[in-house]
């Protein structure tokens, strides 16, 4: 079972789904609690990282004797005699698996919710045609790339030394999506290095793919295109190491292409890119404390930049301070639902704290909770009445992660757990490293 932790820079070679800006909600707070004692409608919807509803899934807020309800096909509900501030509990029983949102007072939530990539059935489309104009032949000196892009999938490849292409892609949701194609020629002294320089630059616009068919014949032509510089430093936080440093380019402010990826990283930086006119340039920079080798073993801090121009030399990019555990200790034992696990805050944002089962039963999925909350300590959630009760004498994982800037737990609205490259708003994600702890016999 693959483990939910939002490491997207480990396994994404384009980032691609728009979202609006995270935590750039004006109004932290839109429609509070009236006050007084009254009580409120909270009409909502709980939508995974890329937009689509769930399924299977109930939705509880406790208090006043509520039980659990199912979400709609839509993933929407509404629950009314609510006193805020609240919190909501959105439970996946077949996977046993809930999340809990903690201090919300909105009445109108889109609450986003974790799951698993294997566990979403998704649809594809082969997108084949052929690529003209650049250095000619296409080969491993002045490798050519196709990436489509669109709302809610993508795929890429490398085009064929006789200009040519096939690639596949993948996404959730309608029958068909409507994207765009991409051509990008670099000029490179190595494919392990980044590009030395760009040759070619097309776009093709208003590509629709259906699901299940293969489209045919979606040529595109490149233009000869100016490289510049874009350098600058990096600041990791103390003892922490830069593991990786990729660059897009954002012809728009909702799609972002890959250029290229650099491995081998330094505090400064100095990479040719492109000249597009009416495009910026986005960088994702991970540094890493700890397995650099396995940072889904480490505490690992990501800054997305946003707006970056061609030809800047003096780009500054300060990676945050992860959340630092501190109780209980690591290996605690006899934990119960009155321990309290707390750390240290994320600057600007909210945590997410996530706990897991190591060692499921076989054919058994993991029991796993994640809690949403802008304070520093939780307990583990009383789930009895969703017929989830803790697990007795069972080992489990906890890990902290931090998103900013998002103003409030009323702004997870505006969070998108899919592409946090996107937007104009530079976003900042943490993980901590992973703590284990046992429950007692009777937690």
């Amino acid at each position: 079972m693959k483990n939910a932790t939002w490491m997207w820079s480990l396994g994404a070679a384009l980032l691609l789904t728009a979202c609006p800006d995270p935590g750039t909600d004006p109004n932290p707070n839109p429609n509070p609690d009236p006050g007084g004692g009254s009580t409120i409608t909270v009409a909502g919807k709980v939508l995974t990282g890329d937009g689509q509803p769930i399924e299977g899934a109930s939705i509880l807020i406790p208090g006043n004797g509520r039980q659990a309800v199912a979400l709609d096909s839509t993933g929407s509900f509404s629950i009314e005699g609510v006193t805020a501030p609240y919190d909501v509990i959105v439970v996946q029983r077949a996977l046993r698996s809930a999340t809990v949102y903690k201090g919300l007072s909105r009445r109108d939530p889109t609450l986003p919710v974790i799951t698993d990539a294997e566990e979403t059935d998704g649809r594809k489309a082969t997108l084949a045609g052929t690529v003209t104009g650049g250095s000619t032949p296409y080969n491993d000196d002045v490798p050519t790339n196709v990436e489509f892009v669109s709302a809610n999938g993508s795929g890429g490849t490398e085009v064929d030394p006789e200009g040519t292409y096939s690639t596949e892609v993948n996404w959730n949701g309608s029958s068909s999506i409507t994207g765009s194609l991409f051509a990008i020629q670099l000029e490179s002294s190595s494919p392990f290095l980044p590009p030395t320089g760009y040759l070619g630059y097309g776009r093709r616009d208003n590509v629709t793919l259906n699901a299940g068919t293969t489209a045919s014949a979606i040529d595109v032509a490149m233009n000869s295109v100016t490289s510049a510089r874009l350098a600058g430093t990096i600041t990791a936080p103390t003892d922490y190491e830069l593991a990786m440093i990729s660059v897009g380019l954002a012809p728009e402010q909702n799609i972002n292409v890959n250029l290229f990826r650099a491995f081998e990283t330094s505090s400064a930086f100095d990479y040719m890119v492109p000249e597009i006119p009416q495009s910026t340039l986005s960088m994702e920079v991970m540094a890493v404390k700890g397995d650099v080798s396995n940072p889904e073993n480490a505490s690992t801090s990501i800054l997305y930049k946003k707006g970056l121009t061609a030809g800047t030399s003096n780009a500054a990019l300060v990676l945050q301070e992860p959340s630092r555990q501190g109780q209980p200790a690591d290996g605690a034992t006899v934990v119960s639902r009155t321990t309290e696990f707390s750390w240290t805050a994320f600057t600007g944002g909210i945590h997410l704290v996530q706990f897991e089962e190591k060692e499921p039963a076989a054919e058994t999925s993991p029991y796993k909770v994640s809690v949403f909350t802008s304070g520093t300590q939780t307990t583990l959630p009383d789930l009895s009445t969703v017929d989830m009760g803790l697990p007795a004498s069972t080992r489990f994982t906890w890990r902290v992660q931090g998103f900013a800037p998002v103003a409030s737990m009323n702004a997870l609205s505006d969070l998108s757990l899919a592409n946090p490259i996107l937007g104009t708003t530079d976003f900042a994600l943490s993980t901590s490293e992973a703590r284990t702890f046992t429950t007692s016999a009777a937690p």
